[in-house]
């Protein structure tokens, strides 16, 4: 949980050791697996139980969630577990609950005229999101076990996205992993490539 203007965030715990927090400013990024981005131009209120039908198939003892992502000109929706909601609103009853991969797509880009790979590591979870030319290609969230899993998944969106390699930026935070870098460097470092690292852990991305 994030509380905008401090310093607190809380990544790990029990959900019942949470603190209270009155400030109607805050704000729970919670890491699901489901979830689906909807251009507003087509997007539908009428039509939110369908969307969630393509997000999940457990939609029993959820609630679902949509918020705008301006940076995109979309809107994500996704269901947000009960057991995980009640809790968190007995702490903090004006919170705004969102996504992991909102953080991740508004987050300013390194450089907009180029390919921008964004690794970004929750956990055993890998969020990567995909930019050309300063436009979103692709965002998605894998299981990951191991470096190998974040390698595989890294080149199986580059390579849907359909990226020139030899060209792409990658921008790595959250991977506490000095390997990695070099390892993907195999396939993508070319004359023109960069690598932003970043090996700070969860609280980097608040």
């Amino acid at each position: 949980m994030f509380r905008e203007n401090t310093e607190l965030v809380l990544s790990k715990g029990e959900l019942n050791t949470l603190e209270t927090i009155d400030d109607l400013n805050t704000t729970a990024y919670i890491d699901s697996a489901f979830f689906n981005l909807i251009p507003k131009a087509l997007f539908d209120e009428s039509s939110i139980q369908e969307y969630l039908g393509l997000t999940s198939t457990q939609l029993k003892g959820t609630s679902p969630v949509t918020n705008d992502i301006n940076p995109i000109d979309s809107k994500i929706i996704w269901t947000l577990d009960e057991k995980i909601k009640k809790p968190i609103i007995l702490q903090s009853p004006g919170v705004v609950f969102k996504h992991m991969i909102e953080l991740f797509i508004n987050e300013p880009l390194i450089e907009k005229n180029t390919t921008e790979l964004k690794l970004r590591a929750v956990e055993n979870n890998l969020y990567i999101v995909c930019y050309v030319n300063g436009t979103l290609q692709l965002s998605n969230r894998f299981e990951i076990t191991s470096e190998d899993d974040i390698i595989y998944y890294t080149l199986l969106c580059a390579e849907y996205s359909k990226i020139k390699r030899e060209e792409c930026l990658v921008n790595i935070k959250g991977i506490e992993k000095s390997t990695l870098a070099e390892k993907l460097s195999n396939f993508f470092l070319k004359e023109n490539t960069s690598f932003i690292k970043n090996t700070s852990n969860f609280q980097s991305y608040l």
